[in-house]
């Protein structure tokens, strides 16, 4: 069993903010395999199950908000028996520019109050993560207003790319590796 947990925060205000690109992508996932999400009663999360390939996925959504994505995750591998390096985070990155993708195998979570909750709730760094670029952000503007504001006009143009992208990014990592997935994917980007 593997999970993709994608980051972002509960309700229709938040919905295609910046800061809710983790659960796009997830979507896009779900669409693609054509599942649909449900609540989970056994913590706090949206799930679906799929597979990728020959491996047993299932989808996940946080129903917390962002600073507190943690407890869903943590949830989530324990309830089925997941390790830390099958799961895999998706979520959005200002210190990359937007249409970039960066898949790592492990780090830290940076500024990102979703992984830094994650981090602290599995006292490990040890998972794979593609980090959806949102940046930058105008040097004039407030980090929080930003990541809850809306994608830009030309922005929004390009979103349904950047998502199916980032989506390739995650089958990729089951189907070659997070390695190869990094030497793929670092590189491109959605212009």
């Amino acid at each position: 069993m593997k999970l993709v947990v994608g980051l972002g925060n509960p309700g229709k205000e938040y919905e295609r903010t910046r800061h809710n690109i983790g659960f796009l992508v997830v979507d896009e996932l779900a669409r693609r395999r054509s599942v649909v999400l449900k609540k989970m009663f056994w913590f706090p999360a949206l799930q679906a199950k799929c597979s990728f390939g020959e491996h047993e996925v299932r989808l996940v959504k946080p129903t917390t908000f962002m600073n507190r994505s943690g407890k869903a995750v943590w949830g989530a591998m324990k309830k089925w028996r997941v390790p830390a390096d099958s799961t895999v985070v998706i979520y959005d990155d200002v210190d990359v520019t937007f249409g970039g993708i960066r898949v790592r195998a492990k780090g830290s979570g940076g500024s990102h109050n979703g992984m830094k909750s994650i981090l602290e709730w599995l006292q490990t760094k040890g998972f794979p993560r593609v980090r959806v670029g949102i940046g930058p952000k105008p040097a004039d503007a407030d980090m929080i207003e930003f990541v809850l504001g809306d994608f830009a006009e030309q922005e929004h143009l390009k979103l349904e790319k950047v998502v199916e992208h980032a989506a390739d990014a995650v089958e990729s990592i089951f189907s070659v590796g997070t390695e190869r997935t990094m030497n793929e994917f670092n590189q491109l980007q959605i212009g």
